[in-house]
């Protein structure tokens, strides 16, 4: 009887060290496969997001995209539709600003690395304006000496 438990003993020990290697295995060969992600797209610096529903650009006045709805999403670049919300007119205060909202191609490119996480760094949006189309394109930047980045844009999105 001794000698059947000492075998069982040995016999799990082995499968642990079996299964443990191949769990270690499995979890670098994902990490390797693993998709780029999106940062900051609720203004939450390095909290990642993969397919993301929402981005919103700033407080008070600023732009924002929701309803996205992602047709693709690799390793190299990502490309999404929704609706992009743009204040109306010029408006102060910023919680008296009323919104517009129209259709908007999101494309995501040009990966970097955050630590060991892959993510997107450039965002080009597409939206129209007075019936054409028109691409702005972002990087997501961390300005010197702060640690919490943001979507940085230029500063030409149209008011509808």
């Amino acid at each position: 009887m001794k000698v059947s438990i000492r075998k069982l003993l040995a016999a799990v020990a082995v499968l642990g060290m079996v299964l443990a290697g191949a769990g270690a295995v499995s979890a670098s060969t994902a990490s390797a496969s693993t998709v780029p992600v999106l940062y900051g797209a609720h203004l939450d610096g390095w909290h990642a997001y993969v397919k993301p529903g929402t981005i919103y650009f700033g407080n008070g006045a600023a732009p924002f995209i929701t309803g996205l709805r992602w047709s693709s999403w690799g390793s190299g670049s990502a490309w999404g539709t929704g609706k992009l919300w743009v204040a109306r007119t010029p408006c102060s205060p910023a919680y008296k600003c009323t919104y517009g909202s129209q259709w908007t191609g999101v494309y995501l490119s040009t990966v970097r690395t955050h630590g060991t996480t892959r993510y997107f760094y450039r965002m080009s949006v597409e939206f129209f304006v007075s019936g054409k189309a028109r691409w702005d394109t972002g990087w997501f930047y961390v300005l010197r000496g702060a640690t919490v980045p943001f979507w940085q844009f230029p500063l030409t999105w149209p008011y509808l």
